[in-house]
């Protein structure tokens, strides 16, 4: 008994090593899990939430198509529905099915206990964790002061867990599905942050990997959306996490590893298929770019590592073939590629017909243009469309002796009539995003200023501009100003050596190209979508946001200010948060000020912050003989500040669409101004 348990427990370490790399990767998670359910409401905040979040009531009760609409009251409120043979399905089911387990978690234990106090003995749990790990982390620590912070921190959390017992509020069953479905989201932020602290580690010490992990989770607009249920966070840690194997991969290589170099290859190609589940056409541009530069950048493509990564590929594409399957009976036309019904289809639906666009006629008319480009028939659901068309096929040429050839060639027909239109929308995004390269207008509003954008509707919003831009949610992205100058300097070296075959490049380096241009091709492709409303913090751009995160640790004169000044950040990033919060709520209350009003006080003030960051840096890469690293360091830190006390105010005061899951938040935030 003694030898299997020590086995069990050997077998856990084993996973959770293998998942979070050290004790330090593992508090960070549950740090940000702990810190993510401060602001959390249990509630749908974007329209689009309705459609996934039926979707995974109906996934979870058994079946993919909706058959009752729970948060809505109509389906026509509903973007995203799309229809199949005289069914409803939603769309991003790769998202749905990571959640459907929670949803069963959650209501077999609301058995036995209500689902307030539920969602509370969640996150005392996993707060106590936390600060169990927090106390023996420190090396330097003795054990009173130990002791001392398992205590302080046990006991504040045993306190937070009474007053929201005593004051807990009834909430119903209906809203676990959606607690759920944000559960998932909010999992998928704190490992990205585990991922990207990883990936640094391979190449910085742990200060820097830890200070990227953080910044990742709670100073940039992945904190933001880690308690919203979109596709955004889900899609950037599945890209992230194709960058980290990615880098293990050449790393091994480097190694004369080939074997365990192979095996990390395999694993990034199995977590870009993955996103084809959720998203098709992003999964199209990650495997498409990955393979252009795993392929320039390998020191082996022998047809047994080809094979193996080809497998890898179609294994993890299956779910998503297998889903298209039975929703529309032809593997790789998912359901975006369906008629869409009700209201505005405003994802990637591709546009072939003359009158096509982002509104509500695009769906249609993409579905359109498959059936009657592809032979896949006039109607919505491609099974029928096709299986007609082959019937047909086989009838007309069963006399003339070759029944066989026919159905074949209708089987391709059926299989590659999706093609024609997604291939047409590639080239479009790929084009128009080239277009808007050219308007330094249209970008300022993107990347570095709104405001009030002269092309967003502003009416869904109550004619406030609540969008930020990249910069205006992340100012930490104000370091990016020292890329260029870094990436000269590089190349020059580079020359210098005679160094030009991509395959020679450290690992490193070659890791950096992948994330440039993973980063690069998914902000092009978006880039004709934007500026909209309800971006929020551009949404659409949330997957290279880890990316650009990378980036900016990748800067020699930030990771090693961070190695260097870890006090001077530690403090500067302690006193901005609170300044900004002290800030916020101070002009909130002074001013008197309306939702557009404060978030636009918050818009100017991270591009003050951004200012100073990019100064900073700057400074530091043109001339470090002048600029110390302590300043660098506050320079880091105001930035990143400012943005978590964005976040902590955008869910405690500004964004209000549900209850708080935690009753003793719902206690404390009646004394802060509102908007």
């Amino acid at each position: 008994m003694i030898r299997d348990i020590e086995r069990l427990t050997g077998r856990c370490r084993q996973i959770g090593t293998a998942i979070f790399g050290d004790r330090y990767g593992y508090v960070l998670w549950l740090g940000l899990l702990v810190t993510f359910g401060l602001y959390w409401r249990v509630g749908i905040f974007v329209t689009d939430t309705y459609t996934t979040a039926n979707a995974l009531v109906a996934v979870s009760n058994g079946h993919l198509h909706i058959v009752e609409t729970p948060y809505s009251l109509t389906l026509g409120a509903q973007p995203g529905l799309h229809e199949a043979g005289g069914r409803l399905y939603g769309r991003n089911y790769g998202q749905i099915l990571l959640a459907v387990p929670l949803v069963w978690a959650l209501q077999a234990l609301s058995v036995l206990i209500t689902p307030r106090l539920l969602l509370l003995g969640l996150w005392s749990g996993t707060a106590l964790v936390f600060v169990a790990h927090v106390s023996v982390l420190g090396q330097r620590h003795t054990s009173i002061t130990k002791r001392t912070t398992l205590w302080v921190g046990s006991g504040l959390v045993a306190v937070l867990f009474l007053i929201g017992a005593l004051t807990a509020t009834a909430l119903p069953d209906t809203s676990l599905p959606i607690a759920a479905f944000q559960i998932s989201t909010m999992l998928a932020a704190a490992t990205t942050s585990v991922v990207l602290y990883r990936l640094v580690g391979i190449w910085h010490d742990r200060s820097v990997a830890l200070a990227a992990g953080v910044a990742i989770g709670i100073a940039s607009s992945v904190g933001f959306w880690a308690s919203l249920p979109k596709r955004h966070v889900l899609v950037g840690l599945l890209i992230l996490t194709t960058v980290y194997l990615f880098a293990r991969s050449r790393v091994a290589y480097a190694d004369a590893e080939f074997r365990l170099g192979l095996g990390f290859r395999a694993g990034a190609y199995i977590a870009a298929g993955l996103v084809t589940w959720t998203h098709a056409f992003e999964g199209f541009f990650l495997v498409v770019t990955l393979a252009l530069v795993d392929l320039a950048t390998a020191r082996r493509n022998s047809l047994l590592h080809l094979a193996v990564v080809a497998l890898a590929l179609f294994l993890g594409s299956l779910p998503m073939l297998v889903t298209n399957f039975l929703i529309s009976g032809n593997p790789v036309k998912p359901p975006r590629l369906l008629s869409a019904v009700g209201g505005a289809n405003v994802e990637f639906t591709p546009e072939t017909g003359g009158d096509a666009g982002t509104g509500g006629g695009s769906g249609t008319g993409g579905t359109e243009g498959a059936g009657t480009d592809g032979g896949t028939g006039g109607g919505s659901d491609g099974s029928d469309g096709g299986s007609s068309g082959g019937s047909d096929s086989t009838g007309a040429d069963s006399d003339t002796g070759t029944p066989i050839i026919p159905p074949i060639l209708g089987l391709f027909d059926r299989i590659m009539g999706p093609a024609a239109p997604a291939m047409v929308f590639v080239s479009d995004a790929v084009s128009r995003g080239l277009d808007v390269l050219a308007t330094p207008e249209r970008l300022s509003q993107i990347f570095l200023r709104s405001g009030s954008a002269p092309q967003i509707n502003y009416t869904p919003n109550s004619y406030e501009a609540i969008e930020l831009t990249m910069v205006e949610a992340v100012p930490l992205f104000g370091a990016v100003a020292a890329l260029p100058v870094v990436l000269v300097r590089s190349a020059v070296q580079r020359m210098r050596q005679w160094n030009v075959r991509p395959s020679y490049y450290s690992p490193r380096t070659q890791t950096d190209m992948l994330v440039a241009t993973l980063a690069t091709v998914f902000t092009l492709v978006y880039l004709s979508r934007l500026p909209l409303h309800t971006q929020l913090t551009v949404r659409y751009l949330l997957p290279t946001v880890p990316l650009i995160m990378y980036g900016v640790v990748r800067i020699p004169a930030v990771h090693e200010t961070v190695s260097d000044a870890k006090r001077w950040l530690a403090g500067g990033y302690a006193a901005s948060t609170i300044g900004g919060l002290l800030i916020g709520l101070g002009v909130v209350a002074g001013l008197d000020l309306a939702l557009g009003e404060a978030v636009q006080f918050h818009a100017l003030l991270n591009l003050g912050g951004a200012g100073v960051c990019a100064g900073t840096v700057l400074g530091r890469t043109l001339v470090p003989d002048r600029v110390p690293s302590r300043v660098v360091a506050l320079g880091l830190a105001l930035p990143a500040g400012l943005t978590t006390a964005y976040l902590l105010l955008s869910g405690l005061v500004y964004f209000q669409y549900g209850p708080f899951a935690l009753d003793f938040i719902r206690v404390l935030t009646p004394h802060l101004p509102a908007v």
